[in-house]
Order: structure tokens, then C-alpha cells, then sequence
């Protein structure tokens, strides 16, 4: 780690050493045991194998290479890119799956083949053992799920890491700042909620005697204007952020460039209204009139976001001012 508490990119480790071991051991195991079967068949095939995929015979060694090869590129080929911690945990499970199921089936119709076309039981010869391979696919993919649900990828150094590292180290210099972050949900209140329903209900049953489509479409757009009325507020110590329905990134302000954070009781119409609103490099979301904070930022641009009640109002504008090394103001 280096001295700055940053995570050296070069012990950065980039595969996962257990699920490597096993998507390269697991396959020339099994391709060693497809290569033991076929010399304990091959004294009844004196005349040599015919290819899964058809073709002329060829020598029994040239059928065991194919099929321990194909096992091996699939099996190791697929199975060492769910080793590489870069990718995401569920696509490593499901490479290793994925390859679990197709070195299995490779397998099984490679050893279908052998007993197909073998003279033992007194059975006519047949390209491939339909049973043996049927039997054998249901195992494959089995075994494929199995892999895909109860492998545990290792734990890898992520960003959340870095967050809660420099979390630590900064409670470390100043216990305040452990408590640095705030989240809270903004909502409509319930008359506003009822007016804007009432609004679209009222209208649309009368326009129902037309078409019925027509209600169900204002009452849709009622519930989406009072949807774009909901949103995430969320500060840690390097922003502020305001997500519509808690998912839709509408605000983002960094600590950094806060010039000063003040809260207020405001009156909505006073900063363009309630929703999003976004003008000359300034930006608001209210829900209501009453309690919010009002941010000054030093490129001149302002922030105003609202809060259920002004004692929150007063802890998020500490935390901003705190962030951004200025004396907290309050109302």
C-alpha cells in the first residue's frame, strides 16, 4: 500500500489463484481420464474411431488428442477468464459454469462415441451412444448450475474499499468526520399528492365517456409527475447528490467547491417551484415549501435542496461547510 493510503496498482492482484488452479487441474483430469477409457476400449476398436462430427475412422490416438483437446480449450480456455478478478462476480460464476458444462459434454460425447462404436455387449455399432450421451449432457449441465451457484469468487479491493479507507484515516485526524454522511427521501405531502391525482381523476372520468384510455393515461402521467416529486438526497465527504426516485442522478455538487451552505425556511415559488429546475448554472429540487439548504458555489453557481424539517436542513449544511473547511452557517 503506498505511503498515502492508495492501493499500489502493482500488488494489485488480477486472478483469483483458487478458481484458476481448478479451471486448468479440472480439465486434464479429464481429459486424462477420457485418454485411460479409450485405451481400456481400444482393444475392441481394431479398426479405428469415427469422429463424433462423422468423417473416416482415424487411429484411436488421433481420436483421444481431439477429444482431450477440445476438452482443454473449453474447459481451461473459458474456465481461466472467470479467474480474472477485473471482471464482475456473477460473470466469473457464470464463465466458470459455462465451462464446467461444456468440458463435461465434450467429454461425455467424445466416451458416447467410444462405447457406440465398440463391439462390446453385442449391440450394432453406432457413431454415438445416444444414451451415454443423453445421460451424460443432463450431468453437464447439472454440474454447470451447480459450479455457477456455490462458487465464492476471493474478495478483491474494491472502490467501496477505498471509500471506507479514507473514511477511517480521516476519523483518524478528526473524529468529526466519521459522521459525515447524511441520506434522507424527499416527498410531496399527502395534499399535494391528493390535488395532483384529484387533477388527472376528475377530468379523466368525464373524458372516459369518449375513451377509457384517456383516464388510464392522466392517471399515468399523474403518478409520474408525483414520482419525479420523490427523490434521494445523499452527502459524503466528497458530495452532495439528489436521485430521482432514488435512481435517476438529478444534482451533484462536490464538497470541494462549496463556497458556503446555509439553512433556511423557504418558500418554494421563491426558487422557480417544486421539481427540478435548472437555470443559469443553478440548480433546486423541492418537494414543498419550509425547510432546505441553500448552497453557494465558488464558480457562482447556487444549489438549493430541500429537507423534511430544519433541523436536518441544519445538519446537512454543517456537513457541507465542514467538508468544504468553512465555518458552518445556520439559519
Amino acid at each position: 500500500m503506498a505511503p498515502d493510503g492508495s492501493r499500489d496498482s502493482s500488488t494489485e492482484r488480477h486472478l483469483d489463484a483458487r478458481a484458476l488452479r481448478f479451471a486448468l487441474i479440472f480439465p486434464v483430469l479429464l481429459s486424462a481420464g477420457l485418454v485411460v477409457g479409450g485405451l481400456l476400449i481400444g482393444p475392441q476398436l481394431p479398426d479405428g474411431v469415427v469422429l463424433p462430427l462423422g468423417g473416416n475412422p482415424v487411429p484411436l490416438a488421433t481420436f483421444l488428442v481431439v477429444g482431450g483437446a477440445g476438452i482443454l480449450l473449453l474447459g481451461a480456455g473459458i474456465g481461466s477468464f472467470g479467474a480474472q478478478t477485473t471482471l464482475p462476480r456473477t460473470l466469473r460464476r457464470i464463465l466458470l459454469g459455462v465451462a464446467m458444462a461444456l468440458q463435461l459434454t465434450v467429454c461425455t460425447l467424445f466416451a458416447a462415441a467410444l462405447l457406440g462404436q465398440s463391439e462390446g455387449g453385442g449391440l450394432p455399432a453406432v457413431r454415438v451412444d445416444g444414451y451415454v450421451m443423453l445421460m451424460g449432457s443432463g450431468l453437464a449441465m447439472a454440474m454447470g448450475v451447480v459450479l455457477a451457484l456455490t462458487f465464492k469468487p476471493d474478495e478483491q479491493w474494491t472502490p467501496a474499499d477505498d471509500q471506507a479507507l479514507a473514511a477511517m484515516l480521516d476519523a483518524a485526524e478528526d473524529p468529526a468526520f466519521a459522521s459525515d454522511r447524511l441520506a434522507y427521501f424527499l416527498h410531496p405531502r399527502g395534499s399535494v399528492i391528493m390535488m395532483i391525482l384529484l387533477a388527472a381523476v376528475l377530468p379523466g372520468a368525464l373524458l372516459a365517456l369518449l375513451s377509457p384510455w384517456i383516464l388510464l393515461a392522466l392517471v399515468l402521467a399523474a403518478l409520474l409527475v408525483i414520482a419525479m416529486l420523490c427523490a434521494t438526497v445523499q452527502v459524503d465527504r466528497r458530495q452532495l447528490t439528489v436521485k430521482l426516485l432514488g435512481v435517476i442522478p438529478a444534482i451533484s455538487a462536490p464538497c470541494e467547491g462549496v463556497d458556503a451552505a446555509v439553512s433556511l425556511d423557504i418558500a418554494a415559488k421563491d426558487y422557480g417551484g417544486w421539481g427540478l429546475r435548472r437555470h443559469s448554472g443553478s440548480a433546486t429540487f423541492l418537494t414543498s415549501s419550509g425547510a432546505a439548504v441553500v448552497l453557494r458555489q465558488n464558480d457562482g453557481g447556487k444549489v438549493v435542496v430541500g429537507a423534511p424539517n430544519l433541523d436536518l436542513a441544519d445538519e446537512l449544511s454543517e456537513i457541507l461547510n465542514r467538508r468544504a473547511g468553512k465555518t458552518p452557517q445556520q439559519r
